[in-house]
Formats: C-alpha cells, sequence, structure tokens
C-alpha cells in the first residue's frame, strides 16, 4: 500500500510556524508525557523500474509508549535543525504495526524533494500526544550519495523460465503481486536464479502472471536496496 506524506518544507516562514506551535505545545503540556521506547530506521534506495528513475527513502519507526493510551499519540516529528527541514506523520500518514505494547508507528516513504539524499548530520525525533507532551530521541544519518548506494542495487533479468540475481548480496527477497498489483508474498532466494515455476507452485495467486521487486539489506551500511517492478506473464 502507497502513503502519501508531506514534502519536507525548508522556507523560513515555515520552520518559524513549526518552531512556534512545538514551543505552545510545549509551554500547554497537562498529563504524563509520552516515552519513545525504541527507534528502527534505515536508508533505501529505490530502482523505480516504471519510472525509469532511482531515489532515496528513510524507513523510520518508533516503538511509543505513553500512560495514557496508544490513542493519546498525536503525531511524530523528524527534525534536522541544521538543515531547516522536518517531516510530520499522524494517524492518517503514518504505518502501524503490531498490537498491545508492541506497536510500533512510521513510515517507509519518508524522503527528500526529487529523491535526493538526506543531508548528514543529527535529526531530532520528536513524538507527541494530545496534550502536547513530548518524548524526544536524537539519530545521525552518514552522507551516502545516491550514486554511491546504487552500486548495491541488484541485477534481475527474466527469461527461460528463470529469474537471475546477481549483486553483492548473498541473498535477497522476492516481493510478489499479482497481475492487479496486489501483494500476495514475499519469496527468499539466494544469489543466482530461482524457477518461475517454484514461484508459481508455492504461490496459487500468481499462476496467472505476477510481477516483482528485488530487495536486499547491505547491514555494512544499513541500506536497504529495491528494484522493480519486474513482470511475469502466465
Amino acid at each position: 500500500m502507497k502513503y502519501s506524506l508531506p514534502s519536507p518544507r525548508s522556507k523560513k516562514i515555515l520552520w518559524i510556524l513549526l518552531s512556534f506551535v512545538l514551543a505552545l505545545a510545549f509551554l500547554s503540556c497537562t498529563g504524563e508525557p509520552p516515552e519513545i521506547v525504541r527507534v528502527s530506521w534505515q536508508l533505501n534506495i529505490v530502482d523505480d523500474r516504471e519510472q525509469d528513475l532511482s531515489y532515496q527513502t528513510l524507513s523510520l519507526f518508533v516503538k511509543p509508549n505513553d500512560p495514557d493510551g496508544f490513542e493519546d499519540i498525536e503525531d511524530v516529528y523528524l527534525i534536522n535543525d541544521e538543515q531547516e527541514l522536518f517531516w510530520r506523520l499522524d494517524g492518517e500518514s503514518w504505518i502501524q504495526s503490531g498490537s498491545g505494547q508492541e506497536i510500533w508507528i512510521g513510515s517507509n516513504s519518508l524522503k527528500m524533494p526529487d529523491g535526493a539524499s538526506f543531508p548528514a548530520g543529527e535529526y531530532r525525533i520528536l513524538l507527541r500526544d494530545v496534550g502536547g507532551d513530548s518524548a524526544e530521541q536524537t539519530i545521525r544519518l552518514e552522507l551516502l550519495s545516491l550514486k554511491e548506494a546504487k552500486r548495491y542495487l541488484p541485477k534481475v533479468t527474466v527469461g527461460s523460465g528463470e529469474i537471475l540475481v546477481a549483486g553483492d548480496s548473498t541473498s535477497y527477497q522476492l516481493w510478489l503481486y499479482d497481475a492487479n498489483r496486489r501483494y500476495v508474498n514475499s519469496f527468499p532466494v539466494s544469489r543466482g536464479s530461482v524457477a518461475l515455476d517454484s514461484i508459481t507452485r508455492s504461490q496459487p495467486p500468481l499462476q496467472g502472471g505476477f510481477s516483482f521487486k528485488v530487495h536486499a539489506f547491505v547491514e555494512n551500511q544499513n541500506l536497504g536496496v529495491t528494484s522493480g517492478p519486474y513482470y511475469v506473464k502466465p
């Protein structure tokens, strides 16, 4: 499922407005403040073959805790003070996973305008509740240019009844979609080839044709790389 997220703003007037709103929220704090229990993040390079472009995104997820209940969480900000950039996620735009004490909220699709590389530096994660109380953590992103990161993208070929995958990683995942582009499942593959009939036998909804994306994680760079979609006719 795709989510439409707000773009970062860097104009002075918007930055001043954000600072003013957050300052008012701090002054009006009441009740128990929320807590950021854990933060998970990684940079991603997406090779979008339909649009014939590559861009960088940031996956950011927060595990919150609020004594007043999860429903009391209002929004999450990612803020780069030095560059005067910010992104905001709320209940309409964040992805929620888990339940009970294991709820995570965040997004896989934060990005700079035109998919440019994220500036290196410190980023504040600000978690706010409806009463204006807040919690904060800091992460640091190292500079990884789009040109440098693209070398980790897998090379994929479809033909002769098989999918060939080559690249620096030893293991990949195929994200599988049916003929109507609905996500079906993931399929682990090693570097090399996988027979198409081994996929369709295990995933009957794909027997009428399917598409897939190839994903890998580059551990030493905390980087995810994804290429696709690729199409397989019945």
